[in-house]
């Protein structure tokens, strides 16, 4: 017989397969040939059930994405025992949009009172993303399905239009919240109410703060009172000098990453201030444009303000090459990327050859890993493409001598 799979399935299929008819009384068994198997002429009639750990474990194999959704509802169908094994990775981060959004609500919220009729599937939740939603909500539905979910969601991106204060009572009592994205909301929102409503979430590690955030008129020297487990916290839209001065310098002592981003009002005094109080538990920062209200240069020295940096993403529009002259020796920087707004001057440059002097003078030296913006112009030149070359050269040398698994090089980003 043919050694390969297919001369042998050429080979078996050119004999026929005789399979006994159930109305004429045969063997048991088929006849025997050299290139037939054995069959039973009855097969068996129990089904074989396989273990709830084994569906479970091949449900897990489905990644859960939009174009998964089907698959799981598909798996649903089949059996109790499968839809038991499918149900709770399907509803456990369910992808709403306009088209299933009205099904969604019939299944979580079966009637206005939960008292009068609960849904067994909205304990299945844990992951509620309204981003995609615009006017298929309204202000009161969104507080209804935050109070159905509170049990056990852990993370909610707010909707842009359908969110409001009515929405706060269900959202403080989300006790197992982990991540909270605010970010995407249209109306103003008292930044008082919002943090007495984020203090009861104790297990909250990342926030994104409303771009909207509206300024109280009452404003008091009293600081807010964060999560006490907040560890990313991401900013943009309506903050301002006050907010830094008074309520951010006292983040708790978990927050490691940091992100400021479109926020017109802040000066750079009161940025550097924040940094300085702030900057020896920062261990990922981000400030990037527009910031209208800082000058050139005027973020060279955020490297001594956060000694423990390891990635940071800054626009060049803000910095110069004093800043690599600057960093203290063995700066644990690993990741630096540097973007530039449209809007940059002739007089944003930062050049290849400062970081390489500040690796090659040990300034720098587990730096791995630099993205920057192709508007740095880095190989318009002959002279800048060998700044980028040596700096990709000395990269790469620190990563064979001590390997810290980062991707190595100098990449460009169009930004």
């Amino acid at each position: 017989m043919a050694l390969d799979a297919q001369s042998n399935w050429d080979v078996e299929m050119s004999i026929p397969l005789r399979i006994p008819s159930s109305h004429t009384p045969g063997p048991k068994y088929m006849e025997k040939s050299k290139n037939t198997v054995v069959l039973l002429s009855k097969p068996d009639a129990h089904e074989v059930l396989l273990p709830a750990e084994i569906l479970s474990q091949i449900i897990s194999y489905i990644p859960i994405r939009p174009t998964s959704q089907s698959m799981l509802w598909s798996c649903a169908l089949v059996s109790r025992a499968w839809y038991s094994a499918a149900i709770a990775r399907l509803y456990q981060r369910p992808y709403l949009s306009g088209n299933n959004f009205e099904q969604f609500v019939r299944t979580v919220c079966p009637s206005k009172n939960a008292h009068i009729r609960q849904s067994a599937l909205a304990v299945l939740v844990h992951r509620l993303d309204m981003g995609e939603l615009v006017h298929n909500a309204s202000r009161s539905l969104t507080a209804r399905i935050l109070g159905r979910l509170k049990g056990n969601l852990e993370e909610f991106v707010a909707p842009q239009s359908s969110f409001a204060i009515n929405s706060f009572a269900a959202l403080s009592k989300c006790s197992r919240l982990r991540h909270l994205d605010l970010s995407l909301i249209a109306s103003s929102i008292s930044n008082k109410m919002l943090f007495q409503t984020i203090a009861h979430l104790h297990h909250l590690d990342t926030l994104f703060f409303p771009r909207s955030a509206s300024h109280d008129p009452d404003r008091s020297m009293v600081p807010y009172t964060w999560p006490p487990r907040l560890r990313v916290l991401h900013l943009a839209g309506g903050i301002d000098d006050f907010f830094l001065r008074t309520h951010l310098i006292h983040a708790p002592q978990s927050l490691q990453r940091l992100s400021i981003q479109h926020c017109p009002q802040v000066h750079a005094p009161n940025l550097l201030y924040m940094l300085e109080v702030l900057g020896a538990q920062l261990q990922h920062l981000t400030i990037r444009h527009p910031m209208s209200k800082l000058p050139p240069g005027s973020l060279d020295y955020i490297f001594t303000l956060c000694p423990s940096l390891v990635a940071v993403r800054i626009s060049a529009d803000y910095i110069s090459d004093t800043m690599f002259e600057a960093i203290p020796e063995n700066h644990p920087l690993r990741i630096l990327d540097l973007d530039c707004s449209p809007l940059a001057g002739q007089d944003v440059e930062v050049s290849a050859n400062a970081i390489y002097e500040a690796v090659e003078e040990g300034r720098l030296p587990d730096l791995r890993s630099v993205r920057v913006s192709n508007r740095l112009a880095w190989t318009a030149t002959e002279r800048t493409r060998s700044w980028v070359r040596d700096l990709e050269e000395i990269l790469e040398e620190a990563e064979d001598e001590r390997p810290l698994g980062i991707v190595t090089g100098v990449f460009s980003t169009n930004d």
